[in-house]
């Protein structure tokens, strides 16, 4: 990985903005950032960003003429869809006020109504990346509820002719894929056809190539895990900022610990990786069989 220390936070877009400037999920830039093919930089509050110069490089465009979301006030969402639930008849007391409210993943603590009021805020900025935290830790732990991607093969001036075996991830805006050529298999990220992304540095990149297809998609689920334990890592990030920044008399540490214990318990390991990988093999294999292909 490598971060650049000298960026003001003028000079950098958070990982949000800067998927979207690529037309990429946030997994795929995260990835990227993790494996050092894209610098990133940190702000002051702990999240990730990319420079704008390094967006330039990989776009080959200038800001001005890339499509930079906007900053737009956070809808707050309601207690049902934030998993927040209330016990009226709480009859402990802080500063003053009762704890009446709970949270997922920590149930042992209590919370005021004042204190809740930065759950709400915090966790609603981060609902939607959250959200497909979670769907992507489900793909990966049922590899046979992955959409198949509709490319039966990937074909480019750089990379040749693979033939694609099966589907690793959706991402919505490109599809990860287990792909062969004779006697070699590369895990491909395949992207959607327009994105400045893909327009600047092709439809499709490998990822990984290993001689054995086990081998590549284990080397693909174990760096999986760790992207997604990286976003998690990112979404606490952004949470503290609006926490410390505007609720930091409500203690905020006991706000970070909840939505920090929260992103974590989203990616644990609750199936192991290895279960995860006997499951994806066997689908892969079966896939691969259908298609008349060797492995």
């Amino acid at each position: 990985m490598h971060i650049k220390n000298d960026i003001s936070e003028s000079d950098a877009l958070t990982i949000s903005k800067s998927a979207s400037v690529l037309g990429l999920h946030e997994f795929s830039l995260l990835t990227r950032i993790q494996a050092g093919d894209i610098t990133a930089t940190r702000l002051m509050a702990g999240e990730m960003a990319v420079p704008i110069s390094e967006l330039e490089r990989l776009t080959k465009q200038s800001i001005y003429s890339l499509a930079v979301p906007p900053d737009e006030p956070v809808t707050v969402w309601s207690d049902a869809r934030l998993g927040i639930k209330r016990n009226y008849y709480s009859g402990l007391k802080r500063a003053g006020e009762y704890q009446e409210y709970t949270v997922p993943g920590i149930d042992f603590l209590r919370f005021t109504d004042s204190e809740i009021k930065g759950y709400r805020a915090a966790f609603s900025a981060i609902a939607y990346e959250f959200l497909s935290l979670g769907e992507l830790r489900k793909q990966l732990e049922k590899p046979g509820k992955v959409v198949p991607s509709p490319e039966k093969e990937i074909c480019t001036s750089q990379l040749g002719v693979w033939q694609v075996c099966s589907t690793l991830l959706n991402l919505g805006s490109s599809d990860i894929v287990l792909c062969q050529q004779g006697n070699d298999f590369a895990v491909m990220e395949r992207f959607r056809d327009g994105t400045p992304y893909a327009k600047a540095n092709g439809i499709a990149e490998i990822l990984i190539e290993r001689n054995d297809p086990n081998e590549a998609m284990k080397a693909f689920d174990e760096n999986a895990i760790h992207t997604l334990e990286f976003m998690a890592s990112n979404q606490v990030a952004t949470a503290q900022r609006i926490i410390w920044g505007q609720f930091q008399e409500h203690r905020p540490s006991r706000l970070v610990e909840a939505i920090s214990e929260r992103c974590r318990l989203a990616v644990a390991d609750e199936e192991t990786i290895s279960q995860t990988q006997a499951e994806r093999h066997t689908h892969t294999n079966q896939q691969c069989r259908k298609g008349g292909m060797r492995i």
